[in-house]
């Protein structure tokens, strides 16, 4: 397993626009290219405006087919022409398990 992460901090005066278009458009383009999106979520406490997202992939391998297929898609750079200008100290990260066998210690295995 490879967990994604991507964090970003937007202006206080998009968040209403940013999350009206991530809800309605890009989320609906990450299900319909059937990711492992853990969610999305906003500092509560700490830098203002700070956004992170979580995603779950098989493999390195995964990550880099299934991440090229969405870059790929037209809908996605419209989205970006909108958003982009709002999000700003982007960071992608992947991560891999620090334990044997990559088994989560708090989520429940099914």
């Amino acid at each position: 397993m490879v967990l994604l992460k991507i964090s970003y901090k937007l202006r206080a005066h998009h968040v209403t626009e940013y999350d009206k278009l991530f809800a309605s458009v890009t989320l609906p383009l990450i299900q319909e290219h059937g990711f492992r999106f853990w969610g999305i979520w906003r500092t509560l406490v700490g830098n203002a405006q700070e956004y992170l997202e979580i995603w779950e992939f098989d493999s390195l391998a995964d990550y880099d087919e299934r991440w090229r297929r969405l870059m790929a898609d037209a809908r996605l750079h419209e989205v970006f022409k909108t958003t982009g200008p709002m999000v700003e100290d982007e960071t992608i990260t992947l991560f891999e398990p620090a334990f044997p066998g990559g088994q989560l210690i708090s989520k429940p295995q099914t």
